[in-house]
């Protein structure tokens, strides 16, 4: 055994030998040659360009697919715009409708309450009713125009809007041809219903017209007979209380003496009773009649005492069996007239057998008392004054005549220092005051006719508009099914894989994609209404405080709630009316009042479905079978790519064009969909779309 290394005589005389073949890599010690480095260098990188070759052929391979699902969701997403921009002309159509009928109604109730100055409010109230149901037609007119025209355009307008989104993936050498199909083709919405619905709300409106108009009529009539009776009251109430010159308070006072607790005085119309008359002109009669005394020592005097004393009585009982009703919708004012002259010849004080009759030389003879120095002969029962003039004789001593009674009453009724003078006032006034009630209570009868037959009118009205919303039904509301082509003979890049590979090129591919519409949870559609209200009322300029800006603002509330919840229309309905000041909540305008709120709440308009629809990708198979398409994804594809223009790079712009073409927009990418005027502003304002947000830049 040896220690240390062996020198070199001993190495060089050991030398191992190489194999022949692999001589060239590996040398006779065992170690690599150059070559063999400089070749696993090539072999390293001829991999690795290698490997990166294949990622990106596979990489651009699959683009095709990419393209497809943005060109998908491309056309589908010009159908989500189309279905909101109907939507919200539909929201207008529905709101101006509900909005314009409630200003009606509330014209109704106006029209019910008789004030002078809500008579010509009533007036304004229906005409801006009018006004903006005659908007809606209008409105709802060229909307199904413009909406029809659009929808007409739509398949176009998906088609451009898919082209120009596979013109934009086109990178370099990467050329894309291809472009989206609506399924369906065609419309299946018919809006025939926005007009047919405007035409009937139409002849509600001209029935709900004239209901306003009867109503003001008696409305008139009950306020003509409202201020008769006011009059008359206030007529009796002064005779009975206001000194001009004199009153019946003060004439019982002065005549008769009678202390302030029997002869109250009342400050006002308001506090006055018919009752209370009454019951002064009853006191006065009693005291008169307790009082009564002859004037005088002779037989006439003694008649004349007589003829009062008999006058009071008679007074005292026609006032205790007098009415004096007033409660509740019950007036009866039956206030007895005190008669005077010639009027006794019609009352019991004319025919009633009370005076007592002698037996005289001349015959039968009637006296004002036995009393009398005239009746000398034997009694013979008594007569009435009637007889006297028919056959009794009169008494010449006391002289005891109709003519004495009738003078009793006869200058303190015919002129203003009498008692009587004031309470015919009071009497008259109460028969005249009952029958103005009574037409009164006959107007009211009318106006709840009316009011009634209004109502359910109204009722009619808001039924023809609580129907389910349509469901829009465009080109492509099943879906969109893209098809994207890639040319052949694109070459892999060379730059670094020249020296190593040889030249490759990507064959054609093909791709087949289709997206569907899907409501974004996170948005009820509220906020694009009242965006479109924000403008419109800036636009407009609306917002001076009067009646136009009061049914506009309703109008904005009803707008915004189209999408979101209809049960919250009573309270809008509740605030709009009671924003006018002269509505009450009694009587029968409250009572219409009350009834159109909960008309409209029990109405039951549903909530439309206002949130955002976006495009999702779904498979194709789903949408070709729902639209009823034949064939295979593939061989549709082929078929959608044969009938593209041959010129595919100008798909979209030839496209594009198709569609402002169907539209009829010449000039730039603005279509009007349809105008609105503002109610009570004489401003329409078009609703406008720019279909640059759907056709691309081409």
């Amino acid at each position: 055994m040896g220690t240390g290394s062996r020198c070199g005589a001993e190495r060089r005389g050991r030398r191992r030998s190489v194999r022949p073949d692999i001589g060239t890599f590996i040398d006779d010690e065992g170690g690599y040659t150059a070559i063999a480095l400089v070749v696993a260098m090539l072999v390293s990188l001829t991999l690795v360009f290698g490997t990166a070759a294949a990622a990106w052929s596979q990489a651009r391979a699959a683009d095709v697919q990419q393209v497809a699902d943005a060109a998908a969701m491309a056309g589908e997403n010009a159908v989500a715009g189309f279905t909101t921009v109907a939507q919200v002309s539909d929201a207008c159509v529905l709101s101006m409708g509900i909005a314009g009928l409630v200003t009606l109604g509330a014209g109704l109730v106006l029209a019910m309450i008789p004030t002078g100055p809500t008579e010509a409010a009533s007036a304004d109230v229906v005409q801006a009713g009018k006004s903006l149901l005659d908007e809606r037609r209008s409105f709802a007119t060229s909307a199904a125009q413009g909406l029809q025209k659009l929808e007409a355009a739509l398949p176009a307008i998906v088609m451009a809007n898919a082209s120009s989104c596979i013109s934009a993936n086109c990178a370099g050498s990467m050329e894309y041809s291809g472009t989206a199909v609506p399924c369906p083709l065609t419309s299946e919405t018919d809006y025939s219903f926005l007009e047919q619905e405007a035409a009937e709300t139409a002849e509600d409106e001209a029935a709900l017209d004239q209901s306003a108009q009867e109503l003001q009529d008696a409305s008139d009539e009950r306020k003509a007979a409202e201020d008769k009776a006011n009059a008359a009251r206030e007529r009796a109430w002064r005779a009975d209380c206001v000194d001009d010159p004199k009153c019946a308070r003060e004439r019982a006072g002065h005549l008769a003496g009678l202390s302030d607790v029997y002869n109250p005085n009342y400050g006002s119309a308001s506090a006055w009773r018919w009752g209370y008359a009454r019951t002064r002109a009853i006191n006065y009669y009693r005291v008169r009649l307790e009082a009564e005394k002859p004037d005088g020592s002779g037989p006439e005097a003694m008649s004349r005492s007589a003829a009062r004393r008999r006058f009071y009585q008679y007074a005292i009982e026609q006032l205790e069996g007098a009415t004096c009703v007033e409660e509740g919708g019950t007036v009866m004012i039956d206030l007895p007239v005190m008669p005077h002259g010639a009027d006794i010849r019609e009352t019991p004080l004319y025919t009633e057998s009370i005076w007592p009759c002698t037996d005289e030389g001349g015959g039968r003879t009637l006296h004002s008392s036995l009393d009398c120095p005239g009746a000398t002969g034997p009694a013979s029962g008594t007569a009435s004054l009637a007889e006297v003039d028919a056959g009794v004789q009169r008494c010449e001593a006391c002289k005891m005549t109709v003519g004495m009674m009738g003078v009793v009453a006869n200058a303190s009724t015919n002129t203003d220092n009498g008692f009587e003078h004031y309470w015919r006032i009071i009497a008259e006034a109460g028969t005249e005051y009952t029958q103005a009630k009574a037409e009164e209570a006959d107007a009211d009868e009318k106006l709840q006719g009316i009011a009634e037959e209004g109502a359910d009118l109204f009722e009619q009205a808001i039924e023809a508009l609580s129907v389910d919303r349509p469901e829009f039904k465009p080109a492509g509301w099943q879906g969109c099914v893209a098809v994207v082509g890639r040319e052949g003979g694109v070459s892999v890049p060379t730059e670094l894989t020249a020296s190593f590979l040889s030249g490759a090129e990507l064959p054609p591919g093909l791709a087949v994609s289709a997206a569907v519409l899907a409501t974004e949870e996170t948005s009820d559609g509220t906020n694009v209404l009242s965006d479109l209200f924000s403008g419109l009322k800036s636009r407009s300029g609306f917002g001076a405080g009067d009646l136009a800006d009061a049914v506009c603002g309703f109008w904005g509330e009803m707008l915004v709630d189209y999408g979101a919840d209809y049960g919250s229309a009573k309270t809008n309905v509740d605030g709009f009316l009671d924003g006018f000041d002269e509505i009450s909540g009694l009587g029968v305008g409250g009572w219409l009042k009350n009834r159109i709120s909960d008309i409209v709440a029990g109405a039951g308009f549903e909530p439309v479905d206002m949130r955002a629809r976006k495009p999702v990708l779904t498979h194709s198979q789903n949408v070709l079978d729902q639209a009823g398409e034949a064939g295979s994804n593939v061989g549709f594809a082929r078929q959608v790519l044969t009938e593209l223009p041959e010129d595919r790079r100008r798909a979209a712009s030839t496209l594009a064009r198709e569609a402002l073409n169907r539209l009829g927009v010449l000039d730039g990418t603005v279509f009007t969909v349809a105008e609105i005027e503002i109610p009570g502003t004489g401003v329409a304002i078009p609703l406008t779309i720019d279909l640059a947000d759907f056709i691309g830049s081409s």
